[in-house]
């Protein structure tokens, strides 16, 4: 009895089947994600700020502060409108330590002030005088349509050192992500299962044709 030919053997077309899908899913997890910038650990010295691009475009999107007002303080700005911060304002306005897990979207900074205080030295409102990898939420623009990012920093106020340690955004306009998250490895691992059956795959036909 022949063998079938590569066109119609259906283990063969199921493993073509299997490998495209794989790579077509993973290709489209690639529209609409978190782009995280990787570790940075990026110390600001005391008198100095730091503006963060998140995005990589021709705009900074949120400047750090480590200066001294009669005492340590730190804050953040959201440089163009309509960013805002995750937080809240009591007098002044402060950004909130946000925990790993916690939603960033537009219910969360809904409100929400453009520029905070992070570190204020004897002040009990400010929520990051001993922050150590806490998140800052924001909103900021991208072609002026919102998106939603967060900050990682840690902060000694008493000693005034101030870091970044890390930051990611959604790439997808108005889509909410949570502090701490980043790319799923496996959309990585998808892609990577994909190509390897197309590859088996056309290996196979070569040596049926020979």
């Amino acid at each position: 009895m022949p063998n079938p030919s590569p066109k119609t053997d259906p283990t063969r077309l199921a493993t073509y089947s299997l490998a495209a899908g794989a790579a077509a899913t993973a290709a489209g997890a690639a529209h609409g994600a978190v782009q995280y910038s990787g570790v940075q650990n990026l110390d600001i010295p005391q008198f100095t700020a730091t503006n963060l691009n998140l995005d990589g475009d021709a705009s900074n999107d949120i400047l750090l502060k480590n200066y001294v007002f009669g005492g340590n303080y730190q804050g953040a700005t959201v440089n163009y409108f309509p960013g805002k911060v995750v937080g809240f304002t009591t007098g002044l306005s402060y950004a909130t330590a946000l925990a790993a897990g916690t939603t960033i979207d537009a219910a969360a900074t809904a409100g929400g002030p453009f520029a905070v205080s992070l570190g204020y030295a004897n002040n009990p409102d400010s929520q990051f005088d001993n922050a150590n990898g806490a998140f800052i939420g924001l909103e900021f623009p991208i072609n002026n349509v919102s998106h939603f990012g967060w900050v990682r920093v840690t902060i000694d106020n008493a000693a005034g050192t101030f870091v970044i340690n890390d930051w990611a955004y959604e790439d997808e306009p108005g889509v909410g992500l949570e502090a701490g998250e980043t790319p799923e490895p496996s959309s990585l691992a998808l892609l990577a299962a994909g190509a390897l059956g197309l590859t088996r795959l056309r290996n196979r036909r070569t040596a049926d044709a020979d």
